[in-house]
């Protein structure tokens, strides 16, 4: 695909589910595995002749985020219905898709915690940071993705610092700890947590803060030796699972498994299990044991509505600021037309040539061929010199910093109409560093 200046917000696209429209059962046949999403991500985008593409799959969603010349959602329906191994009209079902002015006030809310399963939660930011890092480092994204993305995280700043919306439980880990604490008590507990990942390590500090003992880490990677050093845990494999938790009071999986790592376990004390991996990695057979009590992501689904009502007021605030700011964004957007940027400097240069065409024509009463001949002659000239400074800004359609530059060439010929500093136009790092 040949990137040119014509793409705009109109050209935004979004076609996923969450888990307001899927059960856990059915989002785990769409999950994409995270160490090849970006290979599938290059597969979609040539697939589809897609201009620009990200692609956020997490526990609670499965979102694919493309720009295109042309409407990519009937074609990346079925893309996706195909690779959940589900039949069309029922992916569709669950499947929504969104464009222009929808998406962008989508992925706003998303950012900010509002579309979260747990209302402000901040789990989300960091998936997004990380699905965009991976957009920018295998070269997916252009002017318009970095554009939204920077002020994805812009409005997600704001809200943080103007309301409370993340006060209170902020993340699916941080509620299973509330939860576990109010069925079972947490004080002296010994927890083993199955997982190294980050809604594991989560799991680990909230159970930790709250009073539990975390006894054992049980992973597959090496990663899990520090980890475990932070909790003086001790480190199992997999297959010693199933003994270790007879020696435990409750165990925290947030691991990705094709399988269940337990699926039949006869203990004979009381057992609370929290399984927060996608696809569920305890099997729901554990249940035939009345000694044991098992949470999954579904069931804290149930307890969202609570925290939604007391939180309301935060709610209604921080839809104000994304409403106000995708209003301004808009704006900025057409301001940033690159293509206006490129006939506003050649415009810029051609009213100099011409001026000072003029003046020497005067002084020096040239005839009417001499000065067609120089008239060509300085066209020829100023073509040639913008030239490069054109391809540049063409070029720049496709960094993350690429608004950026192009503001600054704005400014050096005093043809820009924004007065902000110049540093807004910088996107977010990359590597998903920013606050």
């Amino acid at each position: 695909m040949t990137h040119n200046l014509n793409l705009s917000i109109d050209n935004v696209y979004i076609v996923g589910l969450n888990w307001k429209t899927a059960p856990l059962n059915v989002r785990e046949a769409f999950v994409f595995e995270n160490t090849s999403i970006h290979e599938r991500a290059k597969d979609i985008k040539e697939a589809f002749d897609i201009a620009e593409i990200m692609i956020i799959s997490t526990c609670n969603r499965t979102e694919i985020i493309a720009v295109s010349y042309y409407d990519p959602c009937e074609s990346l329906i079925k893309y996706l219905s195909d690779y959940a191994k589900y039949e069309l009209n029922q992916a569709k079902k669950y499947i929504y898709k969104k464009q222009s002015i929808e998406a962008l006030r989508h992925i706003f809310e998303l950012s900010s915690g509002l579309d979260s399963q747990v209302v402000g939660e901040t789990q989300i930011l960091s998936q997004l940071k990380d699905a965009y890092r991976t957009t920018v480092v295998y070269n997916l994204s252009g002017a318009i993705l970095n554009r939204i993305m920077r002020k994805a995280f812009t409005i997600a700043k704001i809200v943080r610092s103007q309301t409370n919306i993340q006060k209170g439980h902020l993340s699916i880990a941080s509620l299973a700890s509330h939860v576990a604490l109010e069925h079972f008590g947490l004080d002296s507990k010994k927890v083993i947590i199955i997982g190294s990942g980050d809604m594991a390590r989560l799991s680990a500090k909230y159970f930790s803060d709250k009073g539990a003992q975390i006894a054992y880490i049980a992973n597959r990677r090496s990663e899990t030796v520090d980890f475990a050093q932070n909790f003086n845990a001790k480190i199992v494999s997999l297959e010693d699972l199933k003994n270790k938790v007879f020696e435990v009071d409750i165990v925290v999986s947030c691991i990705y498994t094709p399988k269940p790592v337990i699926e039949n376990i006869k203990v004979e004390k009381k057992l609370l299990i929290m399984d927060l991996s996608v696809p569920s990695s305890i099997s729901l057979k554990v249940k035939e044991n009345p000694n044991i009590i098992l949470f999954n992501l579904d069931d804290l689904k149930n307890m969202y509505n609570d925290i939604v009502l007391s939180k309301q007021n935060s709610i209604e605030l921080s839809k104000q600021i994304i409403d106000e700011n995708l209003n301004a964004f808009i704006e900025e957007n057409s301001a940033l037309d690159y293509n206006k940027t490129i006939d506003t400097l050649r415009q810029y240069a051609d009213r100099i040539r011409k001026i000072e065409l003029k003046k020497f024509q005067k002084k020096y009463k040239i005839d009417e061929k001499l000065f067609d001949a120089i008239d060509k002659l300085t066209r020829s000239i100023l073509n040639k010199t913008l030239h490069e400074p054109t391809s540049k800004i063409r070029q720049f359609i496709k960094e993350p910093e690429g608004d950026m530059y192009v503001e600054l060439i704005r400014r050096l010929f005093n043809i820009s109409i924004e007065n902000k500093p110049v540093n807004c136009f910088f996107s977010e790092n990359p590597d998903g560093k920013n606050n």
